[in-house]
């Protein structure tokens, strides 16, 4: 329950690292960190951590090398290439990449095998957090139950009378004020 009565998903042993800033539910996952508290190891493309996931993007910190993402014309974020004709021009974008310095731009498309077979690059100016993406569960007679697998990759925005049903994996933010660029006319091939 949280503090308006209202009742809500929720851990037994909950903690308030385990909530965002607007009251969503964060899935837990383990991580490995530097003694600086820097993530360590390689980004697993398939497999999402949620705490490195959220980080990033919370944080708009480079999802390879997790060093700050900002360039001096606003952020970076890489979008498979069939994404780049699910939005029209001028509309906002809606990702859960988080962004990418421009020492790790090439790096970052040679690891992920989603970005190897064609990808769009958007530097945006303006970006604010939107909602999550993770799975819903709703409250039945017998307990809790998840709802239809096929729902999980529709994001949830912050504001949604279901978002205290909701166990977040990933944070989406949304992009304005943007263009799409080309890599060469950042990162110039070597």
């Amino acid at each position: 329950m949280n503090a308006f009565g209202s009742v809500r998903l929720s851990y037994q042993d909950e903690t308030p690292a385990d909530r965002g800033p607007r009251g969503e539910l964060w899935a837990r996952c383990s991580q490995s960190r530097t003694a600086a508290g820097k993530p360590t190891g390689k980004p697993q493309w398939r497999l999402v951590n949620a705490i490195r996931q959220r980080e990033t993007m919370e944080q708009l910190r480079c999802q390879v090398g997790f060093c700050p993402a900002e360039t001096d014309q606003g952020y970076i974020f890489l979008a498979g290439a069939a994404e780049d004709a699910s939005h029209g021009a001028g509309e906002p974008v809606r990702t859960a990449q988080p962004p990418v310095c421009l020492t790790h731009l090439r790096p970052a498309i040679e690891l992920c095998p989603h970005l190897r077979k064609g990808h769009v690059a958007f530097r945006a100016r303006a970006t604010s957090a939107w909602g999550v993406i993770g799975s819903r569960y709703r409250l039945t007679a017998t307990g809790l139950e998840p709802l239809p697998a096929e729902d999980d990759d529709a994001p949830v925005a912050y504001g949604h009378p279901q978002l205290g049903w909701f166990l977040a994996s990933q944070l989406v933010r949304e992009l304005r004020d943007y263009e799409v660029v080309n890599l060469d006319d950042l990162v110039p091939t070597t």
